[in-house]
């Protein structure tokens, strides 16, 4: 797997077969909280946890709660004490016990799966995710077997990608009914289970969340690995991006050509940014960055996440709009893709694109020799990869405009203004001008409007003649004046 190039990492062993066996022992009893508790214990940046335990813990940590107290707690369902009568026919009328994740279990699990990202390497905790490609994936353990959770976990395992896991349904609950006593003399005090996978309520007439309600922690948990293993893997800043995200983008189906199928991950910022908590969006914020990262190397078809982006904007609403446009990192890297999204959504405007062509049609292509692209391949991250020529930067896929094509996407359009419209247009000016400021050499056309005062007169001009841009265009005027001085 990727090397993270710090020769103070801790070198990370194998837990010993019993550390594992006490957790396992808890597991297969049901202990869910003893195990994960032993399993807290045993954490160590000298031990890397087990594959087999961590993807049981996600699926402990994804387990959904019960929806309503008309669903009693699996594990509540055994008896008490001992009915009388003969123990074979005490062992035919005792419901059997589904191991079912208590909420306190998955609250816990959770918690544990935050400690260990904070304490282990990615690169070990990375095996326990599902891949888009598995042809060399780690042996599978055996003992998987010995308990309920192992054998329910598998579907972790063979998820399509990471973000698949996050999705409203993905693990099922079991729909147990009430003990309930039926007429006739001999079904009295039988008890009614439905073993059926458990349909939540309203699912068939509403479109399945990206991410469930309970799955909010273990999403931050995936951010979390994602930018350990950018900061880790990344030597140079004007290279920052995580290794392992690429890896969860599938390669093209041909086999030759670049990455570019992101959906999934752009369906999760989005669906982060409409949400009313501040710390879920910035989630959507801090997923988008590690994207733009993995968006600017070398495997990566930039055009086409480009597109995904774009067609996003344009079928979303102007808060949508507002709220995803200015979370963007103030980095290099996040404002130029930032820039460039500005772009291509006001020029597609200007030149009247058909929206309903708005999502791209994939198209294999084939890796030009004279790029020197190698395809990111499993068996090819070993401890040189992170170094390798297949991960560098390529930051020359995002072109700096000219001041004169930012003032032209400015006022262009203005019979076409809308909400959107006028806020990517306060972004690209907000983009540019931050990235003039960083520049080693700016532009001097754009200090000449800056401080002669046509920009000023443009952003009237532009924004003036809307009464909800009023707020926008009071700000941008103030920030003209600020950029003139500097």
């Amino acid at each position: 797997m990727v090397s993270h190039s710090s020769s103070q990492d801790p070198q990370e062993c194998e837990m010993t077969r019993n550390q594992r066996g006490l957790v396992e022992t808890c597991f297969e009893e049901g202990q869910y909280e003893s195990g994960i508790a032993v399993l807290e214990q045993l954490r160590s940046e000298n031990f890397k946890p087990p594959v087999s335990l961590v993807r049981q813990l996600f699926y402990i940590a994804l387990y959904p709660p019960p929806p309503s107290l008309d669903h009693v707690e699996e594990r509540d369902l055994n008896p008490v004490s001992p009915s009388k009568g003969s123990p074979a026919k005490q062992k035919h009328q005792a419901p059997k016990m589904t191991f079912a994740p208590s909420v306190n279990a998955s609250e816990a699990a959770q918690r544990l799966l935050l400690s260990f990202v904070r304490t282990n390497t990615p690169t070990s905790l990375f095996q326990a995710l599902p891949h888009p490609r598995r042809s060399n994936e780690l042996p599978f353990e055996g003992d998987d077997n010995d308990s309920v959770v192992a054998k329910e976990s598998l579907c972790i395992k063979d998820a399509k990608h990471c973000w698949a896991i996050l999705k409203e349904g993905f693990v099922p609950r079991i729909k147990i009914s009430q003990p309930s006593l039926l007429s006739g003399k001999k079904k009295r005090g039988k008890l009614i289970t439905d073993t059926e996978e458990y349909v939540e309520e309203n699912r068939s007439n509403s479109v399945l969340a990206p991410v469930a309600e309970y799955a909010w922690l273990v999403l931050q948990w995936l951010v979390e690995l994602f930018q350990r293993d950018e900061s880790l893997a990344s030597g140079d800043d004007s290279v920052k991006h995580s290794p392992l995200l690429l890896l969860q983008i599938p390669p093209p189906r041909s086999g030759t050509g670049l990455r570019w199928e992101a959906d999934a991950p752009l369906d999760i910022v989005f669906y982060c940014v409409s949400q009313g908590q501040p710390q879920r969006r910035q989630l959507g914020f801090d997923l988008m960055a590690l994207l733009i990262g993995i968006c600017l190397t070398a495997e990566f078809d930039f055009n086409m996440f480009l597109e995904q982006v774009t067609s996003r904007l344009r079928s979303a609403s102007p808060e949508i709009v507002q709220t995803f446009m200015s979370g963007f990192h103030l980095s290099h890297s996040a404002q130029l893709f930032k820039l460039a999204l500005c772009r291509k959504f006001l020029s597609d405007e200007s030149g009247g694109r058909n929206p309903s062509s708005r999502r791209p049609k994939p198209q294999a292509r084939a890796v030009r020799a004279a790029r020197g692209i190698a395809l990111v391949r499993e068996e090819n991250l070993s401890s040189s990869s992170a170094n390798d020529s297949s991960a560098s930067f390529s930051a020359s896929k995002i072109s700096t405009p000219s001041t004169g094509d930012i003032v032209h996407l400015l006022t262009g359009s203005n019979e076409r203004t809308s909400p959107a419209i006028l806020t990517v247009k306060k972004e690209l000016l907000i983009s540019y001008a931050y990235l003039q400021q960083i520049a080693e050499q700016r532009d001097v056309e754009w200090q000449q409007i800056t401080t002669d005062g046509r920009l000023e007169d443009q952003v009237n001009s532009v924004f003036g003649g809307e009464s909800y841009a009023q707020q926008d265009r009071d700000a941008l005027i103030s920030l003209v004046r600020v950029w003139a001085m500097n």
